[in-house]
């Protein structure tokens, strides 16, 4: 028992691996322009590299799409199935951005101006100097930010920039920001923005008391000086004119500085979120696939950029041809049929001796038939053909209707010619009333003493197919 047992689950096992579907994967770099084909296992892994493969029928297919940036491109597809005769169904990859519109408009062109300086510093002692080296390095940093937010985006716009080269520029540019103050931006970027937003805090603080003091201390030389003359009055005032701009400068340069440093984390965010692959599963059924890969403008840089026209980056084609499944058409076809000696035209000759004429040659037919292959490839395949033939020459003596059965060869795209050649069945004349050749007998004419009798013979002939059926 336990041995049949055994052997059932071995069937079992053996069938299942033979009905198994088969996995294939093709990949597509669009940094490189490599094409590449493997054969998969039923856990997806690589078993087998394969160049210019046929792929079985009905196996899936997992197309991948590397480096493709969806920050810069979107990719439009459409599946033509030759077999079908039709145009397939597109299919879209849906942007990881769609919601990206926000940061676009003028905002992301940030344009910090030089903060206004005044020729008071120089005149208000040390004070008014470290006022100065403050705002030099508060300039540089929001410089500094400016230049990480534009590499950025002109990262992310770029096409040709894998994921990984677009993360170590930007960390690259931030490693430029020399402050002692700011963590090492390789560790934790995400720290290293928090804590640059708190030095742009810091430093604006600063620089606000040091100018609230430098204002605190005109006013008390104002109070002390009981004649002032015109020239220093007018100097004051222009004084704390210049006090007031600069603060007014510095709200709005370190607010645009602080926006600018949440839209670098906001980018950072998603382009660590984001994927720069497409995967693509499909079945297989169609003898030719052509999938057309058309990659155009993102919506993200037409945002930025302004551009309504999605424009065209390149367009590239990735075949596929199956092998296997089982095909039918019909066609219609010129055979010549030969009978040989069991075909004859019979006759009573002078002495009243009955005579035959052996009609072994080939006669014209015009068929029509049904032929069946399993698909092997594009251009050749072996089958077989079924099918009814009527003959159509004037001067020869077979009657009705054939019917031919044999093995073809098929040709050309979609096997539309074939040559085939097998068995005849037909109709041809024997005689009755026991009547044999060489007999003598005193009728002129035999034609009541013949019958139509089928018998086998041979043919081989040309067919063109009409279209398919399966």
């Amino acid at each position: 028992m336990k041995v049949y047992c055994t052997i059932i689950s071995c069937l079992i096992l053996g069938i299942s691996s033979a009905v198994a579907q088969k996995r294939f994967k093709v990949t597509y770099d669009f940094k490189t322009e490599k094409i590449n084909y493997f054969e998969l296992d039923k856990n997806n892994n690589v078993i087998d590299t394969l160049e210019n493969p046929k792929i079985k029928r009905n196996s899936l297919v997992e197309l991948q799409l590397k480096n493709v940036n969806p920050f810069a491109v979107d990719v439009v597809t459409d599946v033509s199935e030759e077999s079908v005769m039709k145009s397939g169904q597109g299919f879209n990859f849906t942007s990881l951005l769609g919601g990206m519109g926000s940061f676009g408009g003028d905002q992301m062109n940030l344009n910090v101006g030089n903060l206004p300086t005044s020729e008071m510093f120089s005149s208000s002692g040390s004070r008014g100097e470290s006022v100065s080296n403050n705002f030099s390095e508060l300039n540089n940093t929001i410089a500094n930010i400016a230049a990480m937010k534009t590499s950025i985006v002109s990262n992310l716009l770029n096409p040709n920039l894998d994921k990984e080269t677009i993360l170590e520029n930007l960390v690259s540019n931030a490693s430029s920001q020399q402050d002692a103050r700011l963590p090492d931006p390789n560790a934790n970027f995400y720290t290293f923005l928090s804590q640059l937003e708190k030095t742009v805090s810091e430093d604006k603080s600063e620089i606000t008391s040091d100018l609230n003091v430098l204002s605190n201390d005109l006013k008390r030389t104002d109070d002390e000086d009981k004649v002032v003359s015109r020239g220093d009055l007018v100097a004051r005032n222009i004084a704390f004119t210049d006090i007031e701009k600069l603060k007014a400068s510095l709200n709005t340069s370190t607010a645009l500085s602080i926006q600018d440093l949440n839209k670098i984390k906001s980018l950072y965010t998603m382009l660590e979120a984001s994927s720069f692959e497409r995967t693509y599963d499909y079945q297989l059924e169609a003898d030719k696939v052509n999938i057309e890969l058309k990659f155009v403008q993102s919506n993200f840089s037409e945002t930025i950029e302004g551009n309504n026209e999605q424009s065209t980056l390149k367009i590239r084609n990735i075949k596929l041809f199956a092998k296997g499944g089982f095909k039918i058409n019909t066609s219609i076809a010129l055979t010549l049929n030969n009978f040989g000696s069991k075909s004859n035209d019979y006759f009573v000759d002078e002495l009243g001796v009955i005579g035959a004429d052996s009609n072994d040659y080939f006669v014209p037919n015009l068929s029509t038939m049904i032929n069946f292959y399993p698909f092997m490839g594009e251009n050749f395949n072996v089958g077989g053909s079924f099918g009814l033939s009527i003959p159509i020459s004037g001067e020869q003596k077979v009657k009705g209707m054939n019917f031919l059965l044999g093995p073809s060869l098929f040709f050309g795209s979609k096997s539309r010619v074939a040559l085939s050649g097998g068995i005849a069945y037909g109709a041809v004349q024997k005689l009755t009333n026991g009547l044999e050749v060489g007999d003598t007998t005193s009728f002129g004419s035999i034609d009541n003493f013949t019958k139509e009798v089928y018998e086998f013979g041979y043919y081989f002939g040309i067919s063109f197919s009409l279209f398919d059926i399966n």
